[in-house]
């Protein structure tokens, strides 16, 4: 044995004898090492005593896994006096107290146990105190998976206040999914199929059992007595429709989603599985004969997946067109969807080429697919809840043949790296005032920078001034621009038709994090004026080529942003004086 364990196993054994000596447990035992778990695992150190909270004592297990001081000790509670179920108990009696911590402090292993300890000891308290069935609520799922038998079934339910019918979804004879319906849970799959399964009838019941109820415990739902009792609690209303939807059904089982509204207000989702009905359903009538059979869930419906990805549920309704799906509109395009967006259409009429690898969101994935159709596949493959529709077309024939789909969408983002389509498309814009606002967005050569302009943009009385035109002038070419007008900034490396801008992927998702940031500002109708955005990158590698930087390059990035609505034209013949005002 190493010294390294030795001194491990020594350092566990003097933390756990400090704590028999600090009076925060009664009758502290002495500290034992746990035999190996299996070969090859290193030993434990624990040690038992008691603690008395609110005139109730517990007899707690303290154990210092291998890995501290870098995790938390673990406390069970593995006797106690008190009558009342606590809730935060896990693994037959582990105490969850350690949601919150965060940082710890190697260096003083004592100190750490020492917290640990005073933590169990106030959520003891707080949970004799407090709202306990509250807190079962909150922690609902995790107890219903402890209990129930089996793998968690997929579940796409919308979980709302309204009882209904819904879908049980089956492969052969095994229960794949509970949804609203098939297409639902389609759209939850990365390949958004759902065939081979067939569905039967099932119900969704919204319960609150919480309510002004601190004595609510997740296994009563286990039983029909207690399903029965919080049925009954429901509003007339609801046990109406509840009871409008049992007389159609016509079988001896079925399967129930419980929606169990949490002291948050959301709704936590279980199931239960009613079997051998007999004499009457078990949820309205009394003396009725059944077994109930818990069901874990795994929620994969949208009000559950997308705000617990850090993305917004109010966005699923918001339509996006993106023309250009390169370097940057690929990034952009993902980054839209993993923020709530609902609907993207993607406009390119390019497929993905080899030299497209190195500084696209798909990589290889689609070689020699259209880019449109490529793109949609990445991102549905990622990201549920999502509808893209790919056009393999260029923007101006779209606006000419098909104006009515883009001014269907609430926002239209150019990732062209064409000015000359952008201006196009920032005039269309501006032409009517029921047109969607318009983001552009471009890259500097090497690295040196990035650009993202909101325009077409209404303010409280008006559309607000400023669009790409401003930008441009005969004789400088476009004044946000960090790399000086007249220079050659493309390369080739086949001869004609192989130019390329060059720039790294990293420069892309710089300058697309730039416009997402914009268009999300956008899309949730908080950008009330026209700003141009722009980062600024590196210039050495672009002057070690021989190219000079123009003076805006040159400001400070606290000047650029303070200055984000000078480049406004007084005498812009598309947005000033607006034509849409």
């Amino acid at each position: 044995m190493s010294a390294a364990i030795i001194a491990q196993q020594e350092m566990h054994i003097r933390v756990l004898q400090q704590l028999a000596h600090s009076g925060l447990l009664e009758d502290c035992g002495r500290p034992i090492r746990l035999p190996e778990k299996w070969p090859g695992t290193r030993t434990e150190a624990t040690c038992t005593g008691k603690m008395t909270v609110e005139g109730q004592t517990f007899w707690l297990r303290v154990r210092l896994p291998w890995e501290f001081p870098l995790c938390l000790p673990i406390v069970s509670v593995e006797k106690t006096e008190s009558e009342a179920a606590l809730p935060h108990f896990i693994n037959d009696g582990e105490v969850c107290f350690a949601s919150d911590v965060g940082l710890l402090d190697r260096r003083r292993p004592e100190a750490i146990l020492h917290e640990s300890i005073e933590r169990v000891r106030t959520l003891l308290r707080d949970m004799l105190r407090g709202d306990r069935g509250g807190e079962f609520l909150r922690e609902v799922q995790a107890y219903w998976s402890a209990i129930s038998r089996g793998p968690s079934i997929d579940c796409t339910v919308t979980a709302d206040n309204r009882p209904r019918f819904i879908s049980a979804l089956y492969r052969g004879p095994k229960l794949q999914a509970l949804a609203d319906d098939a297409d639902a849970y389609a759209h939850s799959l990365p390949d958004r199929r759902a065939g081979g399964l067939s569905a039967k009838k099932a119900l969704y019941l919204p319960l609150s059992p919480g309510d002004g109820n601190p004595s609510f415990l997740p296994k009563e739902l286990a039983t029909p007595e207690g399903l029965r009792k919080y049925v009954r609690r429901m509003p007339d209303g609801i046990q109406g429709a509840l009871a409008g939807l049992i007389r159609r059904f016509d079988v001896s089982e079925h399967l129930v989603v419980l929606g169990l509204k949490r002291p948050q207000g959301e709704r936590a989702v279980v199931c239960v599985h009613l079997k051998q009905l007999e004499h009457g359903h078990p949820l309205v009538q009394d003396r009725t004969g059944a077994r109930v059979e818990p069901i874990a869930l795994m929620r994969r419906d949208p009000g559950y997946l997308i705000p617990r990805g850090g993305a917004e549920h109010g966005l699923r309704e918001r339509r996006v067109l993106i023309a250009g799906c390169g370097s940057v509109g690929g990034h952009i395009a993902l980054a839209l969807a993993r923020a709530g967006v609902g609907g993207l259409t993607l406009v390119d009429p390019d497929r993905f080429m080899p030299e497209n690898t190195f500084r696209h969101v798909c990589g290889m994935r689609w070689l020699f697919e259209s880019k449109g159709i490529g793109l949609k596949k990445e991102i549905e493959s990622r990201t549920p809840y999502v509808s893209v529709q790919p056009i393999a077309g260029r923007l101006e024939k779209l606006l000419q043949d098909a104006p009515d789909t883009v001014r269907g969408h609430d926002l239209v983002i150019a990732a062209l790296g064409q000015p000359t389509l952008e201006l196009h498309l920032n005039e269309w814009a501006w032409s009517n005032a029921e047109h969607p606002p318009a983001l552009l967005t471009w890259l500097e050569p090497y690295g040196l920078g990035g650009h993202a302009l909101l325009t077409h943009v209404r303010g409280q009385d008006a559309m607000q001034r400023g669009c790409l035109e401003c930008l441009y002038d005969r004789d400088l070419g476009n004044r946000a621009a960090f790399a000086a007008p007249g220079g050659t900034y493309t390369q080739d490396v086949l001869g004609c038709g192989s130019r390329f801008m060059p720039f790294a992927d990293l420069d892309a998702q710089r300058t697309a994090e730039l416009a997402t940031r914009l268009a999300l500002r956008a899309l949730r109708r908080e950008a009330h004026e026209a700003p141009l955005q722009s980062w600024k990158g590196d210039a050495r590698q672009f002057r070690q080529k021989g190219f000079t930087v123009t003076p805006r390059y040159e400001q400070e990035p606290d000047k650029l942003e303070a200055t984000w609505l000078d480049y406004r034209r007084d005498e812009c013949p598309i947005c000033a004086p607006s034509p849409t005002s």
